[in-house]
């Protein structure tokens, strides 16, 4: 995918004082010290795409970095789903991207959160939860969540802060790609594809 439609920017300061804000009540919530840079957000909107017919959740939007590239490349809002936690940072993401669906609410309850029609069209989930501080059986409901809303070849493209897979996939049942790092992030961050193991 190749950078299609220009989003409307957000206050730069604004944003990152909200994320160090809502970061320094929640720092494992967050999981990263300051918003997605360019380097990684076009990693992940080039590493993904849409059909007319299907959807794209992303999990854990904090201040909607990653969403508006997804956007600037070509997905459509009409199949952007985003669900975030903390009500501050949906408010954010409510008030700041005004044609996406922004819901608040737990990635463990992501099949009672989407629309019914939704369901068993996604295709894929990107994530920047910071799975790798979670406790296994919290994991498992969260990747259980998404399997049970994607198609069955959808993907979870997970990005996270550390060298090895962030998710134990062996242990859930997926597969595993390394697909790419940004080392021009801060910190720098890899990305990850975990699909259903066959």
């Amino acid at each position: 995918m190749s950078l299609k439609n220009p989003v409307s920017r957000v206050d730069t300061t604004q944003e990152t004082l909200l994320f160090l804000k809502r970061w320094l009540k929640h720092p494992l919530r967050l999981g990263a010290i300051a918003p997605s840079s360019p380097a990684l957000t076009s990693l992940i909107s080039r590493s993904i795409s849409v059909k007319p017919e299907n959807y794209i959740v992303e999990l854990g939007a904090g201040t909607g970095t990653v969403t508006r590239r997804l956007l600037e490349y070509g997905i459509p809002s009409a199949q952007l789903y985003v669900v975030e936690l903390d009500p501050e940072l949906c408010a954010f993401l409510q008030k700041s991207l005004p044609n996406v669906h922004v819901i608040q609410g737990n990635a463990t309850d992501l099949a009672s959160l989407l629309p019914k029609e939704v369901i068993g069209k996604v295709s894929s989930v990107v994530s920047g939860m910071p799975m790798s501080t979670m406790p296994l059986n919290v994991q498992r409901k969260i990747i259980d969540a998404c399997l049970e809303v994607m198609m069955p070849d959808g993907e979870i493209v997970q990005y996270s802060y550390h060298v090895t897979s962030p998710i134990p996939a062996l242990k859930l049942g997926l597969s595993k790609k390394r697909i790419g790092t940004a080392f021009l992030n801060l910190p720098p961050a890899s990305l990850w594809r975990y699909q259903k193991a066959a």
